[in-house]
């Protein structure tokens, strides 16, 4: 995995025993369409399972229900991308491609994983409207853990340099606090990411 021990071992117990697992399924598991991807990678998507973790972790403390399916999007929502640009319907591609994966490896589903893979490249209108058309009592409870991914996601946007995440597009208080926590994860495992300048047209 990229994201050094170091960094690991500092993070809540419940935290590194979740990143571990589900890194490493990642690594092993997880087929990604566009392997030679530079801006949309695995090791994009552990530094997303991090933050994902890590936001879950503040708000549901060791609930493993709800984290196991931050990590569970974390793994997938990049998988089948076709570029680096825009690529507006990989989400659902890769929800797709979970719900196919979750059958034939006898590995659970978890719909909140799937609706917040399937909307995370969409408007949260839209991600939201059908989460609450697909969801009962627990809506609210699914559209919470859809804005956590969406944080944990865009703050990875440090790898298009430090001015990468703005502050005001964050959803919930719990990420704003670890944007600096983003920032190191992005610092210690992508080599002068300082220099790096991706076109807006293709950074999402």
């Amino acid at each position: 995995m990229n994201i050094p021990y170091s960094i690991v071992s500092k993070q809540p117990f419940m935290v590194q025993e979740l990143f571990n697992y589900w890194g490493n399924y990642l690594n092993e598991n997880i087929h990604f369409l566009f392997s030679d991807s530079k801006l949309h990678s695995k090791s994009h998507s552990e530094r997303v399972l991090m933050n994902a973790l890590l936001i879950g972790h503040r708000i549901f403390g060791d609930a493993s229900n709800e984290l196991t399916c931050l990590a569970h999007a974390a793994i997938f929502h990049d998988s089948c991308r076709w570029d680096d640009c825009l690529d507006v319907g990989h989400g659902a591609r890769a929800a797709e491609y979970y719900a196919s994966y979750c059958k034939e490896h006898e590995l659970e589903l978890s719909k909140e994983a799937y609706y917040c893979m399937k909307y995370h490249d969409r408007d949260d209108v839209e991600g939201i409207t059908s989460i609450n058309n697909n969801f009962e009592d627990s809506a609210n409870h699914t559209i919470l853990l859809y804005q956590i991914f969406k944080d944990a996601d865009a703050l990875d946007r440090y790898r298009f340099g430090t001015h990468g995440v703005d502050k005001s597009f964050i959803r919930n208080r719990e990420s704003i606090d670890l944007m600096d926590t983003a920032l190191e994860l992005v610092k210690n495992t992508i080599p002068n990411f300082d220099a790096q300048h991706t076109d807006s047209d293709c950074e999402e």
